[in-house]
């Protein structure tokens, strides 16, 4: 009996131990925040990070976001009015990435305004810890040679999937650009791309792994 209670004991330790190894291991803590108490203004703010003087840049970004987000559905409030539709918007996050000083959050801002169906606009968030700044797709594919072995590789993985992707999509019309949305990963980002850029609506924002190996020509 003392034997199993022993044994019990040193699992919840290793438990224990491990959950505050992994919680050491994350960049920031993540909550949610509803802005005006609105429920439809869902917006991450970050703490527990080791600079937080780079923590308050990080919230203040992202307090910035959502008061954009709120004018913007107020902005669609007054058009169902005028248009007679029913105005719905929601906005939502999630955490792609939170280790090794680097952090990814995806944000999404839904909106109906009339027509068929709404429409969702993806955003994402980077930031590097150390380097204390906030990172774009076009600091890690800085040159044109990135760009262009990255294209290549989304249009190739596109063209091999006609059923998602669109059928004739040129490699031209691939954006890479400073707002396209991505995150990190272990071994590479992943890029996030809005709905109708290179898929049809029901395909809905299609997301591509690149390999480092890609862009570093490792």
């Amino acid at each position: 009996m003392k034997k199993r209670i022993l044994v019990m004991a040193a699992l919840l330790f290793f438990v224990c131990h491990a959950s505050v190894v992994m919680a050491q291991d994350q960049t920031a803590l993540v909550t949610d925040q509803l802005f005006k108490d609105k429920v439809e203004l869902k917006y991450p703010q970050v703490s527990e990070m080791d600079n937080q003087s780079f923590e308050g840049k990080i919230n203040g970004i992202f307090e910035q976001y959502i008061k954009q987000s709120y004018k913007e559905m107020r902005n669609n409030e007054k058009e169902a009015e005028q248009y007679d539709f029913h105005a719905e918007y929601q906005t939502d996050y999630q955490v792609k990435y939170n280790q090794a000083s680097l952090l990814s959050i995806l944000t999404s801002n839904y909106m109906f305004s009339g027509g068929a169906h709404g429409n969702t606009v993806v955003q994402s968030f980077n930031f590097d810890e150390k380097a204390k700044k906030r990172v774009y797709v076009t600091d890690i594919l800085n040159n044109e040679e990135k760009i262009e072995a990255v294209r290549d590789y989304v249009w190739e993985y596109a063209i091999a999937r006609p059923d998602v992707f669109y059928p004739d999509l040129k490699r031209e019309d691939i954006p890479l650009t400073q707002d396209t949305a991505f995150y990190f990963g272990d071994d590479g980002i992943t890029l996030v791309f809005q709905q109708y850029a290179i898929a049809p609506y029901v395909s809905g924002n299609q997301e591509i792994f690149i390999s480092k190996e890609v862009y570093e020509g490792k």
